[in-house]
């Protein structure tokens, strides 16, 4: 292995004696066996002489638990200066009265009848209101008109 050749640590050096310690009381190392790795793995140097000590037992000691961690990529950053789509823009009430006063001044044209013309302006009034109240008796900024400050 290539990093057979990197330099041992203390805390590598004591993760080998501890799986050498658990193989000792699970009974798969002598006292002697245990005894003559552990004095060998406080004197090894490398990872590589540190492996050979714990290579035919199942449970292998970890090495270089102590070295840094490679840095975590940086945390998604919400976009707070990002602008948000604008909402769709609502017909203003001149675009929505519009057909209705076209209706209105082709029938009267139509009907040289003044009872016709006062009926349609009656319900060009009653359409201006009710649009309004549609609307919500907003400003032209959109403000509210009857919320309170």
């Amino acid at each position: 292995m290539a990093s057979d050749h990197i330099r041992a640590s203390d805390a590598d050096r004591d993760a080998v004696v501890g799986a050498l310690t658990d193989a000792y009381t699970a009974g798969r190392l002598t006292l002697e066996e245990f005894d003559e790795r552990s004095t060998a793995a406080y004197t090894g140097k490398t990872w590589g002489e540190l492996r050979e000590l714990t290579r035919d037992l199942p449970e292998t000691a970890q090495l270089g638990a102590d070295l840094p961690k490679p840095p975590l990529p940086p945390a998604p950053r919400l976009d707070t200066d990002r602008v948000l789509p604008a909402q769709p823009h609502r017909a203003s009430r001149g675009t929505r009265i519009a057909p209705i006063l076209a209706i209105w001044i082709i029938a009267g044209l139509a009907s040289k009848s003044l009872e016709v013309g006062g009926a349609l302006i009656l319900v060009v009034i009653v359409a201006l209101l009710a649009s309004s109240f549609r609307a919500g008796w907003r400003d032209d900024d959109g403000k509210d008109r009857n919320s309170r400050r």
